[in-house]
């Protein structure tokens, strides 16, 4: 007989944008590569009515739950909840535990956890900070949501030149609304833009799938992954940001030092199941850490899947993968216990 997963997604509103609906997407992919590897698959959504979803999967009793779920009511600062559902109904659940998602998905708490113990990420405050007198000093910032995902509210506009901390208090507040109403400001790194994927060993421990590049067109302005590079396809922003992985034999030194410095955030940011970290390099090559995914996106052509296509891993062996992790670590907890 057929195990039962169960693929768990956030509810999409009809006529979503493209970064809502992306889910979507992703859901149907992984129920491929699933029904694929033999699995039974059943697809959940999860509204704002959070009882409806328990009752649905209290009537499956899924074998595991792959959680797509990236927000919750619209808030992706809400994700952090279905962890806490799964594991309260005694389901093995994919991807990182609620802690790890609450801390990763504040990227304000998560920049202030790295900072403490010692990985390197650009300075940064929120108007809070601002106001206590925590300044970072002038130059230059790009500004962005503290809570919301998938580069929501950036372009060019986001990186500015800054003077005092009136002048980024101004500009946060100016930009705040369509930022998701919480924002932060960091250091500006003027530089490369890389990304490093990971994926849980059978011993709970990171491998490394690969390293990519985004290589910027030379005449773009601001070097920059904004929202239209990302969500609009073919357009100006999205032909002018490529992603690539030949730095990797170019520069071996660059891609060792990227993935050891991954290797120790896994660690450190007590991440389990998959994730992908996000990195500057400034002109002097030193890597700062811009972004911790703890669920990546794991649509087909997304970022992730990429990367482990360019290492030469079957995308149904990377779920395989990331299934097994998640009922490994159930498996675990239950002997403990």
């Amino acid at each position: 007989m057929k195990r039962t997963a169960a693929v768990v997604r956030n509810r999409v509103p009809r006529g979503a944008a493209g970064d809502v609906a992306d889910v979507i997407a992703q859901s149907r992919f992984v129920s491929r590569m699933l029904r694929e590897l033999g699995w039974s698959v059943v697809e959940v959504e999860l509204g704002s009515d959070l009882g409806e979803a328990v009752n649905t999967l209290q009537g499956i009793r899924p074998a595991v739950v792959f959680n797509l779920v990236e927000s919750i009511m619209d808030s992706d600062e809400l994700a952090n909840l279905t962890p806490v559902i799964f594991r309260k109904l005694g389901l093995p659940f994919t991807g990182t535990d609620s802690s790890v998602l609450f801390l990763t998905n504040d990227k304000l708490a998560a920049k202030r956890h790295m900072l403490s113990v010692g990985l390197p990420t650009p300075a940064g405050v929120d108007e809070t900070g601002l106001r206590r007198g925590r300044f970072p000093g002038p130059g230059r910032y790009i500004v962005k949501s503290r809570c919301e995902h998938a580069s929501i509210g950036l372009d060019d506009t986001s990186v500015m030149d800054i003077a005092n901390a009136d002048q980024l208090l101004a500009a946060m507040t100016a930009r705040r609304h369509r930022l998701g109403g919480v924002c932060m400001a960091e250091r500006f790194i003027d530089g490369r833009e890389f990304s490093v994927s990971l994926l849980e060993t059978p011993d709970h421990m990171a491998e490394i799938l690969g390293s990519a590049e985004i290589v910027f067109r030379a005449d773009m302005p601001v070097k920059i992954v904004g929202y239209d590079a990302k969500w609009q396809e073919g357009s100006e922003a999205d032909l002018a940001t490529v992603r690539g992985f030949g730095f990797r034999r170019a520069e071996p030194g660059l891609a060792a030092r990227l993935e050891r410095t991954a290797r120790d955030c896994w660690d450190e940011m007590g991440l389990s199941g998959y994730a992908r970290v996000d990195f500057r390099a400034d002109a002097k090559g030193d890597l700062f850490i811009i972004d911790v995914n703890a669920n990546p996106c794991l649509a087909e052509n997304a970022g992730f899947m990429a990367t482990a296509r360019e290492a030469g891993r079957k995308p149904s062996d990377v779920i395989a993968a990331i299934v097994d992790g998640a009922l490994r670590r159930h498996t675990g907890e239950k002997k403990a216990a």
